[in-house]
């Protein structure tokens, strides 16, 4: 199957790296399609869109030609005094949905359903792409296009996170103040907002081999998420492989084929 790709397109217009995106559409589609967003981890101080080529491809070529895949970068955290902190990741993530939702410009847009939006997001990324559903900002206009979130061995709870793995703290404090655990962490927040989010779908996977992130963040999130009132919430903890290793994992392609079309 041929895949196009067109890489280093700008969402923000002001030429920074950290605010492109590539975007993977198939040659030859058979109808208007949904769009994936998929948000690179990396602890929110590493990774770049380039190094995941090769999940975007595997979910086209799972789909059957049925999914557009676009990857973003976005600010990434810093030692410096003027890094970019919480929640700058997030706002860019915003600014990517949103330029994919509303340019009429960019390659692949024509076959594009905008009504059908998912966010896949790994680690960090699945961090940003649940806090952007269920901590929505007053001035992000496109919730109702995001149909479903699935995260890949996630970090959900902060203050969890820091109680099991207390040598998180480094890079955790590069990326948030202390205030801010609570509030940034989609498990804390899942019950804020449930009259605007209650329409997305959720499906939380961790691998039982995961050696940096433990199963507990997904299933904790999966079921704060049941009890909060999200209807269609699906947890998946089995062997997927390590940490990074499950992304090229085609059971779990075909697991987010499957969970969008």
């Amino acid at each position: 199957m041929k895949i196009q790709v067109h890489e280093d397109i700008s969402y923000l217009f002001d030429n920074s790296q950290r605010h492109k995106l590539d975007i993977y559409f198939p040659q030859i589609s058979p109808a208007i399609v949904p769009l994936v967003v998929y948000i690179h981890g990396g602890a929110w101080r590493t990774g770049d869109k380039s190094e995941f080529r090769q999940i975007a491809k595997g979910i086209i070529n799972a789909s059957q030609n049925r999914l557009v895949v676009a990857v973003i970068n976005y600010e990434l955290s810093t030692r410096s005094a003027d890094s970019p902190r919480h929640p700058e990741h997030l706002n860019d993530v915003m600014a990517a949905v949103r330029f994919l939702v509303t340019d009429q410009s960019y390659p692949g847009r024509s076959i594009i359903d905008h009504d059908q939006v998912f966010l896949v997001g790994h680690s960090a990324g699945a961090h940003l792409s649940a806090l952007m559903a269920l901590a929505p900002h007053p001035h992000f206009a496109h919730l109702d296009n995001i149909k479903g979130v699935l995260g890949i061995a996630g970090i959900y709870n902060i203050p969890k996170l820091l109680r099991t793995n207390p040598e998180y703290c480094d890079f955790i404090d590069m990326a948030f103040d202390t205030s801010q655990h609570d509030d940034a962490s989609p498990h804390c927040v899942a019950r804020k907002f449930h009259d605007k989010a209650g329409h997305v779908r959720f499906m939380v996977v961790n691998s039982c081999k995961d050696e940096l992130v433990a199963p507990e963040q997904a299933t904790d999130f999966a079921a704060r998420l049941v009890t909060t009132g999200y209807t269609d919430v699906t947890l998946v903890v089995k062997d997927l492989g390590t940490h990074d290793g499950a992304l090229l994992n085609q059971e779990l392609w075909n697991m987010i084929v499957r969970f969008i079309i």
